[in-house]
């Protein structure tokens, strides 16, 4: 997915306010789900992010083409880890570039009725062919 940095993005620096790559990170996530035309939440079940780790690379500023990319690490039975990554591809001037600038492990959680449930077949199916395997306990 890919987003450009506005105003409202920053602070008064001009510099995008840390977390917000947390929002892009969640916005790239459910946009897998919407772009597929799936749903990924149903009445009684859902994903929760049970932790993250965050890694602030480099300053993302107004005008930037970000562009965030997200891999699964690991899927465990009621939850999987996913790497989220953030280039910038571009800047205010137009000029393409390809440079790091965040990136998080988070583990979500698959719940239902509050509590933790197994992924079902149907959605890890969809899960590995949406998103690309980079870990090993899979």
């Amino acid at each position: 997915m890919r987003v450009k940095i506005y105003y409202e993005d920053t602070d008064v620096g001009g510099i995008v306010y840390h977390a917000n790559y947390i929002k892009f990170c969640e916005r790239a996530r459910s946009d897998l789900f919407f772009t597929a035309g799936r749903k990924f939440f149903l009445p009684s079940s859902h994903f929760v992010v049970s932790s993250l780790e965050a890694k602030f690379i480099k300053p993302s500023v107004l005008g930037d083409l970000l562009e965030i990319k997200t891999s699964v690490l690991e899927i465990k039975k009621a939850s999987l880890v996913l790497r989220q990554e953030i280039f910038r591809i571009g800047d205010i001037n137009g000029e393409t570039k390809l440079e790091s600038v965040f990136a998080m492990n988070v583990t979500l959680a698959f719940l239902k009725d509050g509590k933790p449930q197994r992924l079902s077949e149907e959605l890890l199916s969809f899960i590995s062919s949406s998103m690309s395997l980079t870990g090993e306990n899979l």
